[in-house]
């Protein structure tokens, strides 16, 4: 009897580190396809040959270029750690609201004609 109660503790612990184990796992990986960071400097010498790649960019905001309330915003970020300066569009449904300075892991992809469109934005 004690050796199966042993066993079933053993096995529980052993399922208990492995769930939390998944469950880091999943938080700190980026699996919804955007786990490559953007190479900047191949980007900003031939933007068109990333059209249609995700990635994800930690970047902090440089300034708001431009703003409609239905379509979205423009802002220039200066990526991190290259320190080359990026615009971004934020579409308008997107929540949560940018300032001046703040850094943000955006999740990016590459558009037509070069535009990189933000997908989500989390704080750095």
């Amino acid at each position: 009897m004690k050796n199966t109660s042993f066993r079933f503790l053993v096995l529980f612990i052993l399922l208990v580190l492995i769930g939390f184990g998944g469950f880091y796992f999943y938080q700190n990986s980026e699996s919804q396809g955007f786990s490559e960071p953007l190479p900047v400097y191949s980007f900003m010498e031939r933007p068109l040959q990333f059209v249609g790649n995700h990635y994800h960019l930690d970047a902090s905001i440089q300034n708001i270029l431009s703003s409609q309330d239905k379509l979205g915003r423009i802002v220039l970020v200066s990526s991190e750690p290259e320190g080359s300066s990026l615009p971004l569009f934020l579409p308008a449904d997107l929540p949560g609201n940018v300032e001046f300075q703040q850094r943000f892991r955006f999740k990016v992809s590459v558009e037509d004609g070069g535009l990189l469109y933000v997908h989500s934005l989390s704080k750095n």
